[in-house]
């Protein structure tokens, strides 16, 4: 049986290691064919502000690359760490993961926040409450990540504000107009990224509507499990005994048993690199539960999945790093037998999912 040991006993090994890939693949087809972008720039008993005050932004810009929390705790600007080596650097663009490094090996990055609608609407197109609503076409003929000017999406390209940052947690805020990439309604979204000493990783979501919207966020983190670019010595295990089955990369509205498939994780196995992945898994399960597990062989680290939401979406980019993305299911808005995404007028929207780092033996 595995055994989880704490961080710091990850051997230095790990420094010699050869540096994690650069991630270059497009999602399964050609608008995505751009490299991945490195380009500069909510706990769920309370909701924070979804929007940074003048005076919160103010303080935000003059902070310098080190600073105190209220409490009066030191931290690093853009970074959340544990004592056992686990690094996470952070970007206001995107309100992103910029790279996470565990003793200084590279493990995982680009993280951005993708919104308002993750995945794809097939033909940018919907019907909410009687109104077409058209969404740019950003991976023509369909709407990727919520439209925008690249593959990325809306929510990646924007420069969120930073509205908060203690030694434990970092939180932005974006205000998104009505009518911004088509979709309806003056929306407020927060994300707040809070690290555990244990190497837990929480995502919360938090949003709000003026009117009645879709909102489906993820985050898009490029996982490379062994710190290297090769899908050699990865094994994975997804706790879904079904997937949206597809055509021309949008579902048939079927649900799929996984069963003699190259989907079915549903027991730990090595990662199948001969195949190509960017699938939506129907989750086992309600509520907030753990989904998956990564693990690598050759570093010893594995990465376990939590989340609150009903799919996964499971892509392999070619450079050996694997996304397992949380979300409703693709082009749910147009899919009768899928649960929509629409996030009511004055509701408040809460998601959270969490990636927790470890050492087995």
């Amino acid at each position: 049986m595995k055994r989880i040991i704490p961080f710091a006993f990850l051997t230095t090994t790990l420094l010699v290691l050869s540096a994690c890939g650069q991630t270059n693949q497009s999602e399964n087809q050609p608008s995505e064919s751009s490299t991945i972008s490195s380009e500069p720039a909510p706990s769920s008993s309370a909701q924070p502000s979804s929007q940074a005050s003048s005076s919160s932004s103010s303080q935000s810009s003059r902070l310098s690359s080190s600073s105190q929390s209220s409490s009066g705790q030191s931290y690093v600007n853009d970074q959340l760490s544990t004592a056992d080596g686990l690094v996470i650097k952070f970007k206001a663009q995107g309100a992103r993961i910029d790279n996470i490094k565990l003793n200084g090996k590279q493990i995982a990055k680009d993280g951005f926040t993708v919104g308002r609608c993750a995945n794809r609407i097939a033909n940018g197109k919907f019907t909410l409450n009687g109104t077409v609503y058209n969404v740019t076409k950003n991976v023509s003929p369909h709407s990727l990540h919520g439209g925008g000017s690249s593959w990325q999406g809306n929510f990646a390209n924007a420069t969120w504000t930073k509205a908060e940052q203690t030694e434990s947690s970092i939180t932005y805020t974006l205000h998104d107009d009505d009518g911004k990439e088509g979709y309806p309604g003056s929306l407020d979204a927060t994300v707040k990224y809070t690290l555990s000493e244990a190497g837990e990783l929480s995502i919360e979501y938090f949003a709000k509507s003026d009117k009645d919207t879709l909102y489906n966020p993820t985050n898009h983190l490029f996982m490379a499990v062994n710190g290297n670019t090769s899908y050699d010595n990865i094994k994975l295990w997804i706790d879904a005994d079904n997937y949206t089955p597809l055509n021309n990369q949008i579902p048939t509205g079927a649900i799929s048993s996984v069963t003699g498939t190259q989907f079915d994780y549903t027991t730990e196995k090595t990662f199948d690199k001969s195949k190509n992945y960017d699938d939506n898994l129907v989750l086992n399960g309600e509520g907030y539960r753990k989904v998956a597990t990564l693990t690598g062989t050759t570093l010893g680290l594995k990465i376990d999945v939590s989340t609150d939401r009903p799919g996964m979406q499971l892509y392999k980019d070619g450079s050996g790093s694997i996304c397992l993305e949380t979300q409703m299911f693709p082009d749910a808005i147009n899919q009768a037998n899928f649960e929509d995404p629409i996030l009511k007028a004055n509701e408040d929207f809460y998601s959270k999912t969490t990636y927790s780092f470890s050492k087995v033996s």
